[in-house]
Order: structure tokens, then sequence, then C-alpha cells
């Protein structure tokens, strides 16, 4: 290994660690990163682009801005408080809807967007029924990071991985979505039998009287902007569903299929008062960190690391059992406390280095491998983005949960949901549907 290999390594090795630590803002550890790899002359700046998967950050951008407009909108508040009220309020119907919602909407809405707006809201839930929302919290976490994982748009990594191999929402809604269901299920049992008798009392107890004053409309600021966004999102669902046959008369990218109804939204409404700032309130330092470890994660492309792992790799696991179990415990253990954004791009670049090597499809190792690092985030706080959002709202309300909690009520569930996950991408391998 020559030296700029060994710098390239070292600095993403040091990158991974102070983002697992969470010292420092990721954003900044990455950006660090690639200014460090052109200091050390791993790259120049003008091939720095060559690098960065710029589908996926477009794709990412149009979501941002598409979610974005349906949550200034006030929809998702009036559709949380349409379902309690539909539940009248009833502790073990809505313990067991407001995680399914969590789950359906993260396949389609990143799930960091839903639990910014469903954890307040389930909190405050929990204070008008006298209810500890915390279990509840830890469920909506655990079904939205299980959610995500069934589709190409629901996490991160589905996104990366689903750009570097040209997959498409058909794709991964054909193999992940009925194995994301049946972990869903899993967890959200185990969940319900844990809470059942606490819930029980809870209902005994309950003033429904209080409940009369709430009126679900009045959460929608505004129905226009609600429509247009609700209409853009069904819009990148679309394309995404019929790309494959839409390309064939127009090069439709994954990016495009985002930015295009979100742009026209723009184009139609951008003037609007709540929508002049749009730019300001979406995420970019979560871009901007997705750009930087594209280029990190590339040094070691560019510097054969990548590649000298892999022919290591395609000796010792031809055998396609071995390695699609390999992948998928190694994401779902390593993704509970490392960023499973970087992790997705570097399995990414392994396995596009042995999949011509292999004697079987390669596409097996992409479901395992999303699985795993969609799933095994919920393990711990750090494990996911969506985790941290709800374990920061929670502690800025002065509920103190620490680790110790939040592994107690989500170990058993999430083992659950992963195992079944595995069981079913094994099964995937035996049948040969992959």
């Amino acid at each position: 290994m020559d030296n700029r290999a060994i710098i390239s390594l070292i600095i993403f090795v040091s990158t991974y660690f102070l983002i697992a630590i969470e010292k420092t803002p990721k954003v900044y550890v990455s950006i660090a990163g690639v200014l460090l790899l052109v200091l050390f002359k791993i790259f120049d700046f003008k091939e720095i682009h060559n690098f960065v998967d710029w589908d996926t950050i477009s794709f990412l951008f149009g979501i941002f801005l598409v979610v974005k407009i349906i949550e200034i909108s006030g929809f998702f508040n009036y559709l949380s408080l349409k379902v309690m009220k539909k539940f009248n309020y009833d502790p073990l119907k809505i313990f067991l809807f407001f995680p399914i919602l969590s789950w359906f909407l993260s396949g389609f809405v990143d799930s960091i967007t839903v639990l910014t707006f469903l954890t307040p809201l389930t909190y405050t839930l929990g204070r008008l029924i006298k209810m500890d929302p915390i279990p509840l919290i830890i469920a909506e976490v655990c079904l939205a990071n299980i959610g995500g994982s069934g589709t190409l748009m629901g996490d991160p990594p589905n996104v990366i991985l689903g750009s570097m191999f040209n997959l498409g929402f058909t794709n991964f809604f054909l193999h992940n979505y009925i194995i994301s269901f049946f972990s869903g299920i899993g967890a959200l049992f185990v969940f319900y039998l844990k809470e059942k008798n606490k819930l029980l009392k809870i209902k005994e107890n309950i003033d429904k009287k209080i409940f009369e004053r709430i009126i679900p409309e009045e959460a929608i600021e505004d129905i226009l902007l609600a429509k247009y966004g609700i209409l853009g999102l069904l819009s990148v669902v679309f394309l995404l569903i019929f790309r494959d046959f839409i390309k064939k008369i127009f090069p439709l990218s994954i990016g495009i299929c985002s930015l295009l109804p979100s742009f026209f939204i723009l184009f139609q409404k951008g003037s609007h008062v709540k929508l002049k700032n749009l730019f300001r309130e979406i995420d970019i330092e979560t871009l901007l960190f997705f750009v930087s470890l594209f280029v990190i994660v590339g040094s070691l492309e560019k510097t054969e690391i990548i590649k000298k792992i892999s022919f290591s790799l395609i000796g010792k696991f031809e055998n396609g059992f071995e390695m699609t179990t390999l992948l998928f415990w190694f994401s779902a253990l390593t993704s509970a406390f490392i960023d499973n954004v970087p992790e997705a791009m570097s399995i990414g670049y392994l396995i596009k280095h042995i999949s011509h090597q292999i004697p079987y499809h390669f596409t097996i190792l992409i479901w395992s491998s999303s699985l795993g690092l969609d799933m095994g985030g919920n393990f711990t706080p750090i494990g996911a983005s969506a985790n941290v959002v709800a374990y920061g709202f929670l502690e800025s309300q002065g509920l103190k949960i620490g680790w110790k909690r939040w592994i107690k009520l989500m170990f058993l569930p999430n083992l659950i949901a992963v195992s079944i996950s595995y069981i079913l991408v094994i099964l995937k391998f035996v049948i040969g549907f992959y």
C-alpha cells in the first residue's frame, strides 16, 4: 500500500470516528476531510466533482423541497390530529396506529421529516392523555427506519445504492417493501405487548371532554400549498414508478424525478409568502454532508483500496449465502454506531468491484445491505438521523432518556424486526428472487 493510499485510509477512518462520537457537527467533519484530501494531493479541486453522485444529491434536494412545502402548509399536523380524533383518543389504538403511520409515511417522505412533526405531536398528546410519550416515540422512530427501508426514497442508503446501480423505485418496492412490512409488524407487536397493561390503565382514566375543543382542520395553515405539495409528492412517486418506461423516450434520472415536480410548484407558487425563505429552511447541511462523504469514500476508490479489498473477498465469499449474511449483519450491527450514509457509499463501491466476479447476481447484496443499514440504526440514539431528531426533542422538553432506557425499549422489538428481515432475505436468495 503506497503513501497516498495510507493517507486516504487514515482520513477515512478518522472522519468515521469523529462522526460517530458527535463532538463536532458531522458536516464540518466531512468538509474538513475533503480539505485534507486536497491538501495531501489525493485530489485536486478540478476532479472532486467526478466522485460525487450528483443524481443522488439532486434527488434529495428535490424531495426536501416538496416535503418542506407540505410541512409548511400544516398538512402533516392536520393528518395526525384527524387520526387521533378518529380513534377517539384511545391510547391502545393510538399506540398501534401512530407507529404504523410513521412506517407508511417514511416509505415516501424522509424519516427525519416524519419525526420532526410527529414527535412534538406525540409529546403533546401524551400530556393530554397523561401518558408517558417516550415508549410511543421510540416505537415511531423504530417503525420510521423500518418503513424507510422499503422504498428507494425512504432512506438515504437506498437512494445512494439505487443511484449507484441504476435501480428504480419498482426494484426496491418489489424486493424490500414486503420485508419492511413483516419486519414492522414484528417490531410493533413486541412494542404493544410490552406497553399493553400501562395503556389499559390510562384508558380507564381518560376524560374525553378535554378533547372536544380540538379541531384538526385548524392545523392546515394553507390549503392551496397543501394541495400543491401533495400533488408534487405523488408526481415524484409516479415518475419513479414509471421511470423505466419513460426513460426510453426521455432521459429521466432519479434526480429529475424529484426536481421536476418541486420546481414546477416553485414556478407556480414561488412568490407565495410562506415559500419566500424555502431554500433557507431545507436541510442544506445534510446535502453538503453527503457531497463531502462521496469525495471521502471516493478517495478509497481512487487509491484502489476498495479494489484490493474486493479482490480479497472474491476468493473467500464466492458463496452467496455467506456473502449475503456477512453484509447484512455487518451493516445492521455497525450502523448502530456509525452513520449509515458513508457505510452505504463504501459498501456500494465494494459491491461494484465484486459484481462481475461472483457466480450469483449482485442485487441480493444490495437488498441485504440496504435493509441492514436502514434497520440496524435503531439500536442506539445516534444510529440514524431520525433517532437524533426524536432524542434531541425529548431532551429539550426535560425528558431524559439516556442510552440505557433507549436500548432497553428498542433492543428486543428491533432485534425481532432485523431477524425477520434476515430470514426473508435468505429466503429470497434460496428461491432465487433477487
